[in-house]
């Protein structure tokens, strides 16, 4: 929870042991290092330490804290693998917790998709309630990534390394003037920490642009205002400019114990001493303090962990009485949910904040709520730009809604890289276009919209990266234009032959939308002349084109090819009896595909049933993984391709006629490793 109050940072405990090789350091005290580091929240000393144990013993429980440690330090790259790994070999099922974990991780990389199927499989065996809420949460989440804004008219862009270092930052809020105020260790490396020695904190800078618009190095403010000892940060302004609100915390390890608001007020001298903040302050952490107003009166929001909240971080008003301000006041449930509610920004009536408690697309996402003078509104995911699938906080506009900051730490190219390419929060700048020039591509086949494209854009007058984007759930991409510019559109899908189109914004000097209509054409499948065959009872036939939609057990157009010829046979045969069963691969759990694939092989009788077969002429059965017909069985690692060779519908006569004559294309049992 309150890694949001600081994200993960990269202390170090620096003790004599380091200094020790560590082939002079045994088995148990590797461990006890390990777990004295964990203990005091020192992440980075601790994940060594294990990594070294596990060297040495490859004990599966290691292997466990490894890759939970990797994804609280947000390295979801390693954390998934570790993940993949740990429940590739669990046959017995002993870590099948970390199924949630594993599929959290997916989510944090983009891998929707296969986190989503990751997702079902464990809501489908866990007997975790809470866990299987979380489940179905996130898939929920997911399905409504496709409603989400595309933003287009906002440029969101890193705000460069002069005031961005490896370590996070945090809090970046405009003063009245256009200088930026952020919080930052002013660090490229984890922080070593010796004992009985100096430290690094976290301090407020600020930094204003040079004469190209490009933030100048950020400098400290006077220990007036970052005091030794403490982490200042999360600093906002009233809105005439003259108090400053930011917050000093201390930090056991990577996590926060104590955080509470001060203020600070402007003179022509400066910044004056900070003060505690009478009213929101108590035995409880009080953190991201921003003005606004409610029913007529100043207020200050806030985050706090007191007691009677929802759970976790939420927000809190409190209203101004002179210097000091009332009982703080919970926003309600209209805002705040089970878990953490954090970085509000109040502007006319819009409250901005952050959340995991709402349906979105990463950890935090940042959502947006109007204030009818009543009450607040549903929470709106900001959508796209402004949350991507990892977290997204601290959204900050100027007074005049133009321009502002945003903290994430999604992947860029520019930013600089501690441990990970998404371990660090990092400031940048947002700007809303008064111009917006956008292409809306719109991706179909010959029977209407097709999902599940990837668009990419190349900007064919500037040498700059190409941008892609692929949706699961809908065909329409949106993309932002700059004016005077060709542009290239590369389309693509499985199964579809690519198509391209140009175009170009020369001339246009109003806001317009190249609206582009692109419709694939299927790559047919090989022609293969039908043969005559000879079927005897109980000899499995396979059929070609039986195949389902995304975990869904519905029979799609595709297969009532093969349905169709069953059909007819049965009809040629009145006293054939049959067993249609389905199979699948070996990967997920075992208890899950023998489901669905008896759902599936339901499915299939039910279609011939409709169409007039007797059922007690059809037998379905679900075989799951258990007829595999190749190598890849469980803990054996295997290609798509082969996997996808034991995914398959077949029939057998088990009564009536002992031969029958088909004519049709057919793969039988594993001579052939075509699908």
């Amino acid at each position: 929870m309150l890694r949001y109050i600081f994200a993960v940072v990269f202390l170090t405990f620096v003790e004599c042991l380091n200094a020790q090789p560590v082939t002079s350091v045994t088995y148990d005290v590797m461990l006890e290092t390990a777990e004295n580091a964990l203990a005091a929240n020192d992440y980075s000393n601790a994940l060594e330490w294990f990594e070294e144990a596990y060297r040495e013993s490859k004990d599966k429980d290691l292997a466990v804290k490894i890759a939970r440690l990797n994804y609280v330090m947000r390295n979801y790259e390693r954390a998934e693998k570790g993940f993949s790994r740990i429940l590739k070999r669990d046959r017995d099922s002993m870590y099948q917790e970390l199924h949630l974990e594993h599929a959290n991780s997916l989510k944090a990389l983009g891998q929707f998709q296969d986190a989503y199927t990751k997702y079902y499989n464990y809501s489908e065996v866990t007997q975790d309630e809470e866990g299987k809420a979380e489940a179905l949460f996130q898939m929920e989440g997911i399905k409504k990534m496709g409603e989400f804004e595309q933003n287009i008219d906002a440029v969101i862009e890193f705000a460069g390394k002069k005031v961005n270092y490896g370590q996070a930052e945090y809090s970046p809020s405009y003063y009245n003037d256009g200088t930026l105020y952020y919080g930052s260790f002013g660090e490229n490396k984890a922080i070593e920490i010796e004992k009985n020695g100096p430290s690094h904190y976290v301090q407020l800078y600020t930094s204003s642009k040079d004469d190209d618009g490009n933030f100048q190095k950020g400098q400290a403010l006077s220990d007036v205002i970052n005091r030794e000892g403490f982490h200042t940060s999360n600093v906002s302004f009233s809105k005439d400019g003259k108090r400053m609100f930011f917050t000093r915390s201390l930090l056991e390890g990577n996590q926060a114990s104590v955080t509470d608001i001060y203020v600070s007020y402007k003179s022509d001298e400066g910044w004056s001493p900070a003060v505690l903040l009478e009213g929101v302050n108590g035995d409880f952490i009080s953190t991201h303090p921003v003005q606004g107003e409610l029913f007529g009166n100043e207020v200050l929001f806030f985050v706090s962990d007191m007691d009677g909240g929802y759970g976790g971080l939420d927000v809190y008003y409190a209203t101004r009485k002179g210097e000091s301000y009332g009982t703080p006041v919970n926003l309600g449930e209209n805002i705040n949910t089970s878990k953490d509610d954090v970085t509000p920004f109040y502007t006319d009536g819009t409250l901005y904040f952050s959340s995991e408690g709402w349906f979105g697309m990463g950890g935090l996402d940042i959502f947006y709520s109007t204030w009818d003078g009543v009450r607040w509104s549903q929470p709106s995911n900001l959508g796209y730009g402004y949350n991507t699938s990892l977290d997204d906080h601290y959204l900050r506009f100027n007074n005049e809604g133009t321009k502002g900051f945003l903290v994430s730490n999604r992947v860029d190219k520019d930013k600089r890289r501690l441990q990970s390419k998404t371990c660090c929060d990092d400031i940048y700048t947002v700007e809303i276009r008064e111009i917006v020039l956008d292409l809306l591509a719109i991706v179909n086949d010959e029977n209407g919209p097709l999902k599940g494209a990837n668009v990419e854009l190349f900007n064919e007058s500037i040498d700059t990266e190409s941008k892609s984007k692929s949706n699961l759930t809908h065909n329409e991409f949106n993309f932002l234009l700059d004016s005077d510019n060709k542009y290239k559109a590369l389309i693509t899908r499985d199964g579809y032959y690519p198509d391209s189109v140009e175009f170009n914004t020369f001339g246009i000097l109003d806001d317009y939308t190249v609206k582009k209509t692109i419709t694939l054409k299927p790559i047919p499948p090989p022609v293969v002349e039908p043969e005559v065959e000879i079927v005897t009872i109980n000899q499995a036939i396979r059929l070609n084109n039986i195949y389902y939609d995304f975990d869904d057990d519905k029979i799609l157009l595709d297969a009532e090819k093969d349905l169709m010829t069953l059909f007819d046979l049965m009809n040629q045969y009145p006293d054939m009896v049959i067993e249609l069963s389905s199979h699948t691969d070996s990967q997920g759990l075992s208890t899950y595909n023998q489901k669905l694939s008896q759902r599936r092989a339901q499915s299939a009788t039910d279609w011939l049933v409709n169409k007039g077969i007797a059922a007690e002429r059809i037998k379905p059965v679900g075989y799951g993984e258990s007829v595999i017909l190749n190598r890849c069985k469980n803990g054996v690692r295997c290609k798509d391709d082969e996997h996808r060779f034991n995914r398959r519908t077949e029939f057998k006569i088990i009564a009536g006629p002992e031969t029958i004559e088909i004519r049709k294309e057919v793969i039988k049992g594993a001579d052939e490793k075509k699908n």
